[in-house]
């Protein structure tokens, strides 16, 4: 104790020197650690830089300028596609009068295409108030109803609009009859998937911004106009994308679910003057017998061959394809008001 005292100031120098060593070494110890783990990540960078350099493309201002190229190629390649499809209309000022008066104009249109092409359609509901049987297009439930919600009015008019441009289709291939057409159903008084409505819903693309309408078709025809309107699908200005395609063929004995009971000799003859552009007067038709005279049976020779085409039942699922409406026609009506 008297040395410690004596020398009181070289001890305290000593603890001083032992904890700052003691301090040094802990601190060596965390910045060896932290300097392996910095050495680590500098490697996996350097190995990631090699890996870019040496990949093929190299990003040398020649594959910049291609890949500027590319991209602009592909934004031409996107514009050139949109314009195959068409945008969805704008009816202006809908309201309950103005749809029901568009609903009634365009039935009354189809049903006379339909008459003058010789095509049969689907009896109606008798409960349109008026006491009409008449095919409403899968309108029914609209003929019905006094009041419409009014946000259902523009996707009402649109899906008007694609059955008649797609059933002007059907009409003009000449197909024997139109069995059922079914939409989605639009507003919260149509029951899905019951009816003429499907269970699928309107779908959305936003990469292009448009709108898919899922659609279902079935009708009775040969097998030439069944490519009629397969062809005349591919040729319309509307973009049809073709989902299902359910052929039903006769069974053996002729018979058919689903066929329309017979109607006499003269409204037959009619129909198929009507659907080949012909009227009482032009030109010469078989008499009804000899359209109607069984096939004559085969002989058992060989090189006898007997040919009846009968009718088929076809159902095609399809979608139409939209681009929604530019901002500026979306606003002209209300501009046109001002």
């Amino acid at each position: 104790m008297p040395w410690i005292k004596r020398n009181l100031a070289f001890v305290i120098s000593l603890a001083v020197a032992v904890a700052l060593l003691i301090g040094g070494a802990v601190y060596l110890f965390s910045t060896q650690s932290e300097a392996e783990t910095a050495s680590g990540e500098l490697e996996a960078k350097k190995n990631e830089y090699d890996t870019l350099v040496k990949r093929e493309p190299y990003p040398s201002a020649k594959n910049i300028e291609l890949a500027k190229a590319e991209q602009a190629r592909v934004a031409e390649l996107k514009a050139q596609s949109l314009a195959t499809f068409s945008q969805s209309p704008v009816f202006a000022s809908l309201d309950d009068a103005s749809f029901k008066a568009l609903l009634t104009r365009t039935i009354t249109d189809l049903e006379r295409s339909a008459e003058r092409r010789g095509v049969k359609l689907p009896s109606g509901s008798s409960a349109t108030g008026s006491g009409s049987s008449k095919y409403s297009f899968t309108f029914d439930t609209q003929r019905r109803e006094l009041r419409l919600a009014p946000n259902t009015l523009q996707p009402l008019a649109l899906a008007l609009t694609d059955i008649r441009e797609f059933t002007e289709i059907l009409f003009a291939s000449k197909i024997h009859s139109l069995v059922s057409i079914k939409r989605t159903s639009i507003g919260t008084n149509e029951m899905a998937g019951s009816g003429d409505l499907l269970s699928k819903k309107v779908g959305t693309n936003s990469v292009i911004g448009a709108s898919i309408h899922p659609y279902e078709i079935q009708f009775q025809c040969f097998s030439s106009e069944l490519g009629e309107v397969l062809g005349r699908f591919v040729g319309a200005s509307n973009a049809y994308v073709l989902k299902t395609l359910n052929v039903e063929r006769p069974s053996a004995d002729g018979a058919e679910g689903g066929e329309a009971a017979p109607v006499s000799q003269a409204n037959t003859m009619m129909a198929m003057m009507a659907r080949y552009g012909l009227r009482p007067g032009m030109g010469t038709m078989p008499p009804a017998t000899q359209a109607a005279a069984p096939a004559p049976a085969a002989s058992g020779k060989v090189g006898d061959v007997v040919l009846e085409q009968k009718s088929i039942k076809v159902t095609v699922g399809f979608e139409v394809v939209r681009l929604a409406p530019p901002p500026s026609a979306a606003q002209s009506p209300k501009a046109g008001r001002r």
